[in-house]
């Protein structure tokens, strides 16, 4: 299913305002968004030309002039996008049995170990999708049975964590990289999605700051206000969650200065998505979803 964006979160994606956007949209037909029960929505296309014909406009070319442009010719203008980079064969083999074998026995070494290695040898996207996805998972799943504690999955959490922050370190964002805020809302402390985000991040050549489970919506704000990211990312798994994180987060998109978007993901996401939507924010059905969004964002 292709994604698509609520004018709101065009607006936070792209730094135009609703009332630019629609005067762009009436004046010089930049885009022809289609429409549901929503009322507009716009394609990853779209967005795509919304940005590059900003850009033209903050160089000094003027949209009456710009807007007629192809993307290839926009493109030419402000400069190439990058690429999304192909998949690629693992370099290593993965073993996610073993290493959770290794939270079984409690056998913090081995499992340490483990990840070291794969952190060492494979991508941080590989090292997101292929190994702390499935091995939270299956974690979650093993606690669940009664299998596992909760302080073994904390040690697995706070592993994959430790990873996150050392990956962060040796690999530096690009210059002007966009900043991107991951975090879950507070009341949410299943931090698996915001750390699996963290490292698609780290990867697709974003900025990534991890503020970590439980962030209060007012502390989002200053940091966003403070730091100026593009992307505010929660991820909100509505497991144990306190009423009122949906508020909360519809709070918090309405909230975020200009340029900011919210991003959304998570089991509780979809559950509170037209809330959520109707406040701005973008919700991701899945991580692939995300990553593209985070490719386009890098361009």
């Amino acid at each position: 299913m292709p994604l698509t964006y609520p004018i709101r979160a065009v607006a936070k994606l792209t730094g135009i305002s609703v009332d630019t956007l629609r005067a762009w949209e009436r004046r010089y037909g930049v885009v022809v968004p289609a429409r549901d029960e929503r009322g507009r929505v716009y394609s990853e296309a779209d967005v795509e030309r919304l940005s590059l014909l900003r850009r033209a406009v903050e160089r000094g070319h003027a949209i009456g002039r710009v807007a007629p442009l192809s993307v290839e010719d926009l493109r030419s203008l402000v400069g190439r996008p990058p690429a999304a980079q192909p998949a690629v064969p693992l370099s290593t083999p993965v073993a996610i049995g073993e290493l959770l074998a290794a939270v079984v026995r409690f056998d913090l070494d081995s499992l340490r170990r483990e990840l070291t290695r794969l952190a060492v040898v494979l991508t941080p996207r590989q090292l997101a999708l292929d190994v702390a996805l499935p091995l939270m998972r299956l974690v979650g799943e093993a606690w669940h049975d009664g299998k596992l504690t909760i302080g073994q999955e904390h040690l697995v959490t706070a592993e994959i964590r430790s990873l996150v922050g050392a990956l962060a370190r040796l690999r530096e964002p690009p210059p002007g990289a966009p900043r991107v805020l991951i975090a879950t809302p507070e009341g949410d402390a299943h931090e698996l999605g915001a750390l699996v985000a963290a490292l698609l991040a780290t990867g697709a050549g974003t900025a990534p700051f991890y503020f970590g489970p439980g962030l209060p919506t007012r502390e989002l704000v200053a940091a966003a206000r403070r730091l100026h990211p593009r992307a505010v990312v929660l991820s909100m798994t509505g497991a144990d969650a306190r009423e009122g994180v949906p508020q909360s987060v519809a709070e918090l998109a309405r909230a975020l200065p200009a340029g900011t978007a919210c991003w959304v993901g998570g089991v509780g996401a979809m559950a509170a998505r037209p809330l959520l939507e109707a406040a701005g924010a973008l919700v991701f059905e899945d991580f692939d979803g995300f990553e593209r969004a985070l490719l386009a964002l890098a361009a």
